[in-house]
């Protein structure tokens, strides 16, 4: 009998594939993305007693794509640090978070994760937001406007997305707590890294 996993799968593969096919050769890897924030990187367990077979199909597909997130995070970043020399532009962040946006939108959600997964979606687009932002004041102070509401409404965005990652983490830790420790690192390094700036 197919789960609701496996009839997901097929289009869920094709978006990432595509997603995959953005990816230039240079790319930073999840692990580079990690160790570029100095933060470990636990893994999920899906075995654990913790979750039901639905639950950990979910969270694996989740995390998988929270790592994806972190990366292209992490290239905006780079950009912006160095002044457009390295890492990946807005454009190029804007084009590749949408993407996963629209996977994480389309990946269907036991039940009681709707609502893990409607903040996890939120905090990407406050995070997009954020970079936007950041670009416009770039702009205006380039065409010699004053560029410092738009800066510091940048904050706005951020301090919104970490919120959420908060939310998701304790709803997480509400919902599995006996998921183990192996678990609960993977929770918290996977959200903390994809909030950490």
């Amino acid at each position: 009998m197919r789960t609701w996993i496996d009839r997901a799968r097929a289009p869920l593969l094709a978006a990432f594939v595509a997603l995959s096919a953005l990816v230039p050769v240079q790319a930073m890897t999840v692990e580079e993305a990690y160790r570029e924030m100095q933060h470990r990187h636990a893994t999920l367990d899906p075995t654990s007693r913790g979750f039901s077979r639905e639950e950990a199909a979910y969270l694996s597909r989740l995390f998988e794509l929270v790592d994806l997130a972190i990366v292209e995070k992490m290239q905006a970043w780079t950009w912006f640090q160095s002044e457009g020399r390295r890492g990946k532009s807005v454009q190029e962040y804007r084009d590749r978070v949408d993407s996963l946006i629209a996977i994480l939108d389309g990946l269907p959600a036991p039940e009681r994760l709707r609502e893990v997964q409607r903040l996890l979606v939120d905090a990407i687009r406050d995070q997009r937001a954020y970079f936007e932002t950041w670009n416009q004041a770039l702009s205006v102070g380039a065409a010699g406007k004053d560029n410092r509401d738009v800066y510091r409404s940048r904050g706005t965005y951020l301090k919104s997305s970490s919120r959420k990652l908060h939310q998701v983490y304790g709803q997480l830790m509400t919902l599995f707590p006996d998921a183990g420790q192996q678990n609960f690192d993977a929770f918290y390094d996977h959200l903390c890294v994809l909030d950490l700036l």
